[in-house]
């Protein structure tokens, strides 16, 4: 069953301003999924870390709360630094044995390059955090929309 909850008003680019969120309950627990969609601005990572935050709470994932914000927090950025989008949709699904992090945005033109950061640099580090931080990482552009993904196995925290 999937229960959408609106809330917020609607900003250009048919985004919702502040929250959108989908739950499903699948029949078992072996696989649940939660998406917030963001505008995108640079309060949607505060948003996006509290979401998440509350999200691995329900979720009974209290260990991987600082590792997953942190890893919403870099790709959020990217997103909302980078890519030429109204929103950023975060999506966390948690597997047997997974928990997987999408962020998703509309700009399939600039796509994420890992930087070799210097040491002085205040920038160019989010994408090495985000490969340090999970067990894999990839790209994937399907249409118009470009999805920056990670996953951590669900005992690492």
């Amino acid at each position: 069953m999937v229960v959408p909850v609106i809330t917020g008003t609607q900003s250009p680019g048919n985004c919702v301003q502040n929250f959108f969120l989908m739950n499903t309950r699948p029949a078992s627990d072996e696989c649940l999924w939660r998406v917030v969609t963001l505008p995108a601005i640079r309060q949607a990572v505060a948003h996006g870390r509290a979401w998440s935050r509350e999200t691995l709470k329900e979720w009974q994932l209290d260990d991987m709360t600082d590792v997953v914000q942190q890893l919403v927090s870099e790709l959020v950025t990217n997103s909302v630094e980078h890519a030429d989008t109204c929103c950023v949709r975060v999506m966390l699904v948690r597997m047997t044995g997974t928990l997987r992090l999408d962020v998703t945005d509309d700009d399939v033109v600039s796509l994420p390059v890992r930087a070799q950061a210097g040491v002085d640099d205040i920038r160019g580090r989010g994408l090495a955090i985000v490969e340090a931080l999970s067990d894999r990482w990839g790209v994937h552009v399907a249409g118009c929309a470009k999805t920056v993904w990670c996953e951590l196995l669900a005992w690492r925290g």
